[in-house]
């Protein structure tokens, strides 16, 4: 919990401004934390039907991957996508890397949220 709160001043995605911020990153990419983190996620869900967790990079991309190697540990398979803000001009130019989620179960996630604005663009 320490190592997440950032107190001040901030502006968050959504434009408005907060006098402190949870800062997940803090703690989903932390060697220690972010094995609980995956766990705890799937804790959370384990009522979703999904197959593949994922959603608008930066912020979902550790929380997925904490997820897939919780299911990993747990002998179970869970693949993890990333969506970009926008399409790359090089390259395959793909928007969503990763397994393929063409008609598959997924699930969307984030590492924190103001508005839901972010998870909906993933979507």
């Amino acid at each position: 919990k320490a190592k997440a709160i950032v107190h001040g001043r901030v502006t968050l995605s959504s434009g408005k401004e907060a006098d402190y911020y949870v800062d997940l990153r803090r703690i989903t990419l932390d060697g220690e934390a972010a094995p609980l983190v995956g766990r705890v996620m799937r804790e959370l869900v384990k009522d979703l039907d999904f197959d593949a967790v994922g959603g608008l990079t930066l912020g979902a991309d550790p929380v997925a991957t904490s997820m897939l190697h919780a299911a990993a540990a747990a002998g179970q398979r869970l693949d993890a996508f990333v969506v970009r803000k926008s399409g790359k001009a090089h390259g395959l130019q793909r928007r969503i890397e990763g397994p393929s989620i063409a008609g598959r179960r997924v699930l969307i996630v984030e590492d924190t949220s103001t508005t839901g604005a972010s998870p909906l663009d993933a979507a």
